[in-house]
């Protein structure tokens, strides 16, 4: 599938892009990476300043004469971002802003829009969520409120990732759902590997069946009950669980939770790169899902991509999204999960069925469509 925007006017736009985002291993990181990408194949019109932090700077490389790298040093969330971006845009004096997250500078007055991926630091902000203070928590989750209301109120437009997201946006700010536009997002090839190499399953004392779970472990990721229910699970005992994921703060509780517990056979891999994970999606059992709230869901689509057998939560926007290519629990009953992995761990007509429909879903789901739909959206608000 190929597009080419071409404007039906000669007036073009001057369009920044906040990419401090880009370069950093997380999903807004992705977004803005396939987001800039396609529009540098697919726009030769408008004239676009990517906004890239310094200690990223060398992992953008402009492929498009209309596409301006300018190199800031301005972290996330901090104070900085809410008094030097303002002055840094208004040097640049775009016609349109696009920020890829809520966090919008408070006193920026000029036309931008606002992707927001999901809800969940509104659903969420509870302090099991957060490393700070009571006091400084407090603040933070008041100040978040504040921002991302305005974000809302004040953006041309807003974007969001699935038609679940839309709802919980338009209920909670009450604002006219005209404003709000979907654009689904596409699914990234990982490095594949060329020879089969069963190092990273050496490495890591996988010499059985696994379960997969790939990402990070913040409380809304579920994955207490995953372990839980895993070390209750007496189907197999040679199984193991792989959770893949940085360690951090929430992989370092989860870790003294297992211990605590003496829970066995389940492994922490630590952060693993992509042909890697690629081998790991290949080799596992079967790839689950267990989180409580997404805005898109893209880690079960990236384990399908590359063959994996999904068992997905059943909450939020996941069914929107992976429709019948996945077999569904919920994430709350210990005997559904219990019972969905019997039936998909012993039934091979059920596996090759998913895979059938997992390759046939995939085709749905393209960063180039996103990107012709966000040019009309940034044409919309001329």
């Amino acid at each position: 599938m190929s597009f080419v925007y071409w404007h039906h006017n000669n007036s073009y736009m001057k369009i920044a892009i906040d990419a401090r985002f880009f370069g950093t291993n997380t999903g807004i990181g992705r977004y803005l990476e396939q987001l800039i990408l396609n529009l540098e194949k697919q726009d030769n019109e408008n004239k676009y300043f990517i906004l890239i932090n310094y200690e990223n700077e060398n992992k953008y490389i402009s492929k498009n004469k209309n596409f301006e790298k300018v190199i800031v040093n301005i972290p996330w969330y901090g104070i900085k971002e809410q008094i030097e971006l303002p002055k840094i845009l208004n040097k640049i004096n775009p016609d349109l802003v696009h920020f890829p997250h809520f966090n919008v500078p408070f006193f920026y007055n000029k036309p931008f829009v606002v992707t927001i991926h999901d809800l969940i630091l509104t659903k969420y902000p509870s302090r099991r969520a957060t490393t700070l203070s009571l006091i400084k928590y407090f603040l933070k989750n008041i100040l978040y409120r504040i921002i991302i209301n305005r974000a809302v109120v004040k953006s041309k437009k807003i974007i969001t990732v699935s038609q679940f997201t839309k709802k919980e946006i338009v209920d909670f700010f009450k604002i006219n759902a005209d404003k709000v536009i979907v654009t689904y997002e596409g699914v990234s090839d990982l490095k594949q590997i060329n020879n089969i190499n069963n190092e990273i399953i050496k490495n890591l004392g996988i010499e059985s069946p696994f379960l997969l779970y790939v990402g990070n472990a913040y409380p809304h990721k579920n994955l207490e009950f995953l372990v839980k229910t895993f070390s209750e699970f007496s189907e197999d005992k040679s199984l193991k669980l792989v959770l893949v994921g940085r360690e951090d703060y929430f992989y370092k509780r989860l870790k003294e939770f297992v211990n605590i517990n003496n829970y066995k056979n389940i492994i922490f891999a630590g952060f693993v790169k992509d042909e890697d994970l690629a081998y790991l999606y290949k080799k596992c059992s079967v790839y689950v899902f267990p989180s409580l709230c997404e805005g898109f869901g893209l880690p079960p689509l990236e384990a399908m991509k590359c063959g994996a057998i999904v068992l997905s939560s059943n909450y939020s926007c996941l069914p929107e999204i992976l429709k019948s290519s996945v077999i569904y629990f919920d994430p709350k009953d210990k005997k559904d999960l219990t019972n969905k992995l019997k039936i998909i761990l012993n039934d091979e007509n059920l596996k090759n069925e998913l895979i059938e429909k997992s390759q046939m879903l995939l085709k749905e789901y393209s960063w180039e469509k996103m990107v012709f739909e966000v040019i009309d959206i940034y044409n919309s608000v001329k």
